[in-house]
């Protein structure tokens, strides 16, 4: 590949980088990409846009259609479906591997609901467009117990998934397990990303690492998507990672980030000798057993691996006292917190969204 020119080429040269917005004039404009992410806010801040009008009176009209098919959901939450999967279908064209869309929120802490919604999602894609690959396809399920238990069913039924609000290795492992495609630590507190004013002052940088060295070294498929930086700085430390989904802001700063390859480099937590199965355990000190405590409690020391950079594979997924236990502990409990806010904050744009569906239900426009 010739010399980056920038910091996104630069970035594209290390990372697969994906786009995290549902807006399909950025899906050209800074591209390529390979995947494009999406959550419950995304789609809300997109669906309010008036350019959008005319999509809301087709979902909705197809919502009341199908209704009857659908019996253990509303008009709202249906017509919301349908409005979120025709912006990421819509950005296909654009993209080379997959669309991402998630569950409802409000389902986060039950397997069963989870599963179906994970395959009405798959089967509302085919009233949309019934030639549209499913392949392309990935559902985003919250990283709770029950949320990966729905994973390791869905997987049985073909149906892709990505474990999202993720803080910690024991969720890391659990997903792994569970056969989730793709992982997607959040380096931040989502609350962060929203609100400038607020600071995470505990960043999961090393989780990222640590996942990706865990997953290569124990010969898991799935792969490390990282996503929640607060700023282009925040990304290029994680430059290295699988894959990395950002913002189309971000994706304009980095791009306008010009600075020689050897000072990008020497920001990134990732080295060249991470996949190496020599390397020790304290190499920059991201991945040793000290690392700012994000992985304490019981799997401290486990998961981190010894002196020569082994991490020990451990196991949850059938074993739920010892996740709850190892996953409320760790990194002092505000893992477990941080993916409590973060999914209530997408329960929020979740009921926004269905109070949009509702205001363009067709039986009620005159």
């Amino acid at each position: 590949m010739a010399t980056p020119n920038n910091a996104l080429e630069y970035l594209m040269s290390k990372t697969q980088v994906d786009l995290d917005c549902l807006d399909v004039r950025v899906s050209t404009e800074l591209g390529p990409f390979v995947d494009c992410t999406s959550n419950q806010a995304d789609a809300y801040c997109e669906l309010i846009n008036p350019r959008h009008a005319d999509l809301l009176k087709k979902t909705a009209a197809l919502a009341n259609e199908i209704k009857g098919h659908y019996h253990s959901v509303n008009f709202e939450e249906l017509a919301m479906e349908l409005s979120m999967l025709s912006l990421a279908m819509s950005i296909s064209p654009n993209i080379t591997g997959a669309c991402l869309v998630m569950v409802n929120p409000r389902y986060s802490y039950s397997t069963t609901k989870i599963i179906d919604n994970g395959q009405r999602l798959y089967r509302l894609c085919k009233f949309l467009d019934p030639d549209f690959d499913l392949s392309r396809l990935i559902i985003k399920v919250p990283s709770t117990w029950e949320g990966m238990q729905a994973c390791r069913k869905l997987k049985s039924l073909n149906v892709k998934t990505l474990a999202t609000t993720l803080f910690s290795m024991e969720q890391a492992v659990l997903a792994a397990e569970a056969g989730v495609v793709y992982i997607s630590p959040f380096l931040n507190d989502l609350r962060a990303t929203f609100d400038s004013s607020i600071q995470d002052p505990n960043p999961i940088f090393d989780i990222v690492v640590q996942a990706q060295r865990y997953y290569e070294q124990h010969s898991y498929a799935t792969r490390v998507k990282a996503c929640c930086a607060v700023n282009a700085e925040q990304i290029l430390q994680v430059a290295g990672v699988h894959a990395y989904t950002a913002p189309a802001d971000q994706l304009r700063e980095l791009a306008s980030m010009q600075e020689p390859v050897a000072k990008l480099v020497k920001r990134s937590r990732f080295k060249e000798e991470l996949s190496d199965e020599n390397m020790n355990g304290d190499a920059n000190g991201h991945t040793n057993g000290d690392t700012n405590a994000h992985t304490n409690g019981n799997t401290n020391g486990h998961i981190n691996g010894d002196n020569t950079g082994k991490m020990e594979k451990l196991s949850f997924i059938d074993d739920e006292s010892s996740f709850r236990l190892a996953f409320s502990r760790a990194d002092e409990g505000r893992a477990q917190m941080k993916t409590t806010q973060a999914l209530n904050l997408f329960s929020d744009y979740q009921i926004k969204a269905e109070a949009l569906m509702r205001d363009n239900d067709l039986t009620k426009i005159g």
